[in-house]
């Protein structure tokens, strides 16, 4: 009768690939499932109407904007007035926030130069830009435009200078030609708060125009 081995069975061994075998193993998986998926810019649908990079309009989106945002917005804004009352008593208070600001009020032209027209504003001086508007004091301190409601931060830009161009082509010729000293004008401006109040007889604040009404 056979008596079992005491010999233990062979152990199978681990095959050894090579390297390059199992590079490629890795690579395929990271092809069939990528841990990252990029997107091109303006693939993606935007807050602005669905518009992307390649199909958005600053030019037609402005002019929107304009018409049922900004225009309806500044006979509501705050008063002028009141805010340079708080930017004397209260600077900190009156620069709080983004530091530009939308405000109407009215007052009585003193000087008529040539970027710029100078309006009392009960007992205040300020100044109504007529030249070349840079800057993003509209756009921003109409606190109506965010940088989301655009494809991308080159078309936030973009609306920035159609709107500036806007205002000198709509807004700045008629204060160019109604104004003088003795007129009174009802008019509604952004402006950037000054980190100080400037010495007289300096204008407190320099507005740009976005609606002005001219009163003999």
């Amino acid at each position: 009768m056979a008596t079992p081995s005491s010999e233990a069975p062979p152990r199978l061994r681990p095959v050894a690939w090579p390297w390059w075998v199992g590079a490629g193993l890795l690579l395929a998986l990271f092809v069939i499932y990528p841990p990252v998926r990029l997107v091109k810019r303006g693939a993606t649908a935007s807050a602005a109407g669905g518009a992307t990079a390649a199909t958005f309009s600053a030019a037609a989106w402005v002019e929107t904007f304009w018409r049922d945002r900004l225009q309806p917005a500044a006979t509501r804004a705050p008063e002028l007035a009141a805010f340079l009352q708080t930017l004397r008593d209260r600077p900190s208070a009156a620069r709080s926030g983004s530091g530009k600001v939308l405000l109407r009020g009215s007052g009585r032209v003193t000087a008529v130069e040539r970027n710029r027209v100078l309006v009392e504003v009960e007992g205040a001086l300020v100044a109504l830009v007529t030249g070349p508007v840079f800057g993003n004091a509209v756009r921003d301190g109409s606190g109506l435009v965010e940088v989301n409601d655009v494809p991308g931060l080159a078309e936030f830009n973009e609306v920035s200078a159609v709107i500036n161009r806007l205002v000198e082509e709509r807004v700045q010729p008629g204060i160019r030609a109604g104004a003088r000293p003795g007129v009174v004008l009802r008019f509604a401006g952004c402006a950037e708060v000054p980190e100080e109040l400037p010495a007289a007889p300096a204008p407190l604040l320099s507005l740009v125009p976005v609606w002005v009404e001219v009163t003999p």
